[in-house]
């Protein structure tokens, strides 16, 4: 009897034990699939990133393209605008380096001491055909007016509209240009430091920063407590 109770009891904790080691295979069953739908998730997450680097690759690919033939347009252009700036610091002793163009005060025409009477008329009358907003006809009319009346106290002030119709009608690089005059060839006309500005604020809109910077900071240096260094001040602000 003894015997066989025995054997029932080492039956008992035989099952015991199975059952026990059952649950723990159970448990470690779940456990593994919770690890493995883990897995899975993390491969499909793994796989969502990679299309979306593929596409991030893509889009970066045709932004590189494009500012590389930007690039390129700007390069081409911007070749005569570099060759200009070399004039002015060679000349000056100055560094030169869309929606629609910044307006800015400009200084209206000076007034001379002492004018010839035709220089004034002609003048006048171009001036007249520029305030009407006719500045193809203006600019041909202030050409003419320097090839008759070349160094008049006028004459600054002449060039500097011509470049003033350039810029108005949007046309930036003919507006440096037209600016660059004033400074090269009236550099002690009173028109000068309204010619660097708008030199300034064009190299702005043709995204030469540095060399907007410059300039504008020549004007600040040269012309302090001036409406143009005022000017100039506010159109730095946009570039740091």
């Amino acid at each position: 009897m003894l015997a066989i109770t025995l054997l029932g009891f080492s039956a008992c904790a035989s099952i015991d034990q199975m059952n026990s080691d059952i649950a723990t295979l159970e448990s470690d069953v779940t456990s593994l699939k919770k690890e493995t739908q883990s897995l899975q998730d993390l491969r499909k997450e793994v796989a969502d990133l990679s299309v979306q680097v593929d596409e991030m690759q893509n889009n970066l690919q045709d932004l590189r393209g494009r500012v590389d033939e930007n690039q390129h347009s700007v390069d081409k252009y911007m070749k005569d605008i570099r060759t200009l700036i070399g004039s002015v610091e060679k000349n000056t002793s100055i560094g030169v380096t869309s929606s629609p163009p910044p307006t800015t005060e400009v200084t209206p025409p000076s007034t001379p001491s002492a004018p010839s009477l035709d220089a004034e008329e002609v003048y006048n009358d171009a001036y007249r055909i520029f305030q009407d907003g006719r500045y193809p006809e203006s600019r041909s009319a202030f050409v003419k007016f320097l090839q008759q009346f070349p160094q008049t106290e006028y004459s600054d002030n002449a060039q500097f509209w011509i470049g003033e119709s350039y810029f108005k009608e949007g046309k930036t690089e003919e507006a440096i240009l037209g600016f660059e005059d004033v400074v090269k060839k009236y550099p002690q006309g009173n028109k000068v430091p309204d010619a660097l500005i708008r030199q300034g604020i064009c190299f702005k809109i043709l995204g030469d920063k540095d060399n907007a910077r410059i300039i504008l900071q020549r004007v600040i240096d040269k012309y302090p407590n001036t409406p143009q260094s005022d000017t100039a001040r506010k159109e730095l602000e946009g570039l740091w």
